[in-house]
């Protein structure tokens, strides 16, 4: 029987977020998403969305309202498709699971909601993503690099491909088969987050059955964590639900009442995950074998290596992979990794050759991942003409947007950009820069050693625990409130 976290203890809440954090920094999740997902962005729930088409029948499930309708002539699907289009949603919305949990990658996303409202906000979010619905699409599936996401129960965009009625249910196994053939080495291989689901589908629920029972009847010791957050007012049912899920499917359930604050669970995922990430952003042209150069890559080794000592839940690094300085910070962390799931530690995104255009979306798609963010070097002769147009600059900008983030420029030297993006941090007040200035400021970038940086990581883990802190603070007060 696997655990249940109320979200009303703290500490119970707490070790739920920490654990589902560390699945997606491991980069070990895919997401399951049901109708509680897209209702956060007022879409009409099933129940509503089927009545809205055909009010004639009133006895029976929202399936047998669907079939009635169907024998009456009613070309349900078509409608359903007509309705679902009109849906008018803003992506902007940020109190929603999507707008906090889509900024991380997935091994995949997987949604029974026929609407487009996730893709919608992926697009928002500069995320690049195949949708899978019907078998045509399957071509695409052997060529990785960008997250799939499969519309199960079909998508307004082909209305044939939506599934509704009693038939289209009882067939399912047949008609869907090879989806479910991939949901299912889906849940064997990875971790999946349950999020705005009642799970009153049974094909899910045999999925995740048929798997367990391949389990049990083996003779290995093998899990595969899954979680889900039920939100559900009524106690008893919320009980109901989470024990079964919890007992008879393997899923670690948090529990939440408060509907209205439910999506602060993602905020608060979100969270840990950011303050366990790090962006770094420098940039430096070295002649080849130069003592500049031994230099800067020691700097960048020794950065590593302080970072990298933290044993309990330690940070995850994101660099946009440059020829010099991302190369260093990337080489040592790939030669620290040895043994280890170097996908935990590192995630390497390298800008498109495009346009300006896709490399300003990259550039904020980078920035949405991370909560700390250390900026080093930074040829200023390069940007002689306008200091705003380097890439370093554009990302300190877009970081500082976020109040939460903890920026941390190392001066290093008059003529570099992150001396000059530390002289702006440090005359804002409430800055990590003017916190810490004078150890800042004592940083000699020619001979910074371990020393420093593990002093730097010492300042970095109180600034974090301090902001987690008030995000749980907020979270215990939010989910705790009756209305």
């Amino acid at each position: 029987m696997a655990e249940i976290y109320l979200s009303k203890r703290r500490d119970e809440l707490e070790k739920f977020l920490n654990i589902v954090a560390e699945e997606i920094l491991q980069g070990n999740i895919s997401l399951f998403l049901g109708a509680g997902s897209s209702m956060q962005y007022n879409a009409p729930n099933w129940s509503d969305l089927i009545s809205s088409v055909y009010k004639g029948y009133k006895n029976g499930n929202n399936v047998d309202k669907a079939q009635y309708a169907e024998l009456k002539g009613i070309n349900i699907k078509t409608e359903i498709s007509k309705q679902t289009s009109l849906l008018k949603i803003d992506v902007r919305e940020k109190n929603t699971y999507l707008n906090y949990l889509l900024n991380f990658d997935y091994k995949s996303i997987w949604t029974t909601n026929y609407d487009q409202i996730i893709e919608k906000v992926l697009d928002q979010k500069a995320r690049n993503y195949k949708p899978i619905y019907k078998y045509s699409h399957f071509k695409d599936l052997p060529y990785p690099g960008e997250c799939f996401l499969f519309k199960i129960n079909g998508s307004y965009n082909d209305p044939k491909t939506i599934v509704v009625t009693k038939e289209d249910f009882i067939n399912y196994r047949k008609s869907h088969e090879a989806y479910l053939i991939l949901l299912k080495r889906e849940l064997l291989c990875h971790s999946f987050l349950f999020l705005g689901c009642s799970f009153e589908d049974d094909i899910l629920r045999i999925c995740i059955k048929d798997i367990l029972n391949c389990i049990e009847n083996s003779d290995e010791n093998y899990v595969t964590n899954h979680f889900a957050i039920i939100v559900e007012k009524n106690a008893e049912k919320l009980e109901f639900i989470s024990k079964d899920l919890s007992y008879h499917y393997n899923i670690k359930c948090l529990t939440v009442s408060n509907a209205k604050n439910a999506y602060k669970i993602a905020y608060g995922i979100s969270c840990k995950v950011k303050y366990n990430s790090i962006f770094i952003s420098g940039a430096k042209k070295y002649t080849r074998h130069s003592l500049e150069e031994n230099i800067g890559k020691r700097l960048c080794q020794n950065l590593v290596e302080s970072f990298m000592n933290i044993r309990e839940s330690p940070f995850k690094f994101f660099s946009g992979m440059g020829m010099s300085i991302g190369h260093f910070i990337c080489g040592t962390i790939k030669q620290k990794c040895k043994g280890k799931n170097i996908n935990r530690y590192l995630q390497m995104e390298p800008f498109p050759f495009s346009s300006g255009i896709d490399n300003e979306k990259h550039r904020e798609n980078l920035i949405n991942k991370a909560g700390i963010f250390i900026y080093i070097f930074g040829d200023l002769d390069e940007v002689s003409d306008n200091i705003e147009n380097s890439g370093m600059w554009k990302e300190y900008m877009l970081a500082k947007f976020n109040k939460d983030n903890i920026i941390i420029p190392l001066p290093c030297g008059e003529d570099s950009i992150s001396k000059k993006i530390y002289d702006k941090e440090k005359a804002d007040e409430d800055s990590f820069s003017a916190s810490h200035c004078n150890f800042l400021e004592a940083f000699d970038y020619r001979t910074a050693d371990t020393f420093f940086f593990d002093a730097l990581v010492e300042k970095i883990i109180l600034k974090t625990r301090q902001k987690m802190d008030l995000v749980m603070d907020e979270l215990e007060s939010d989910l705790n409130n009756k209305y």
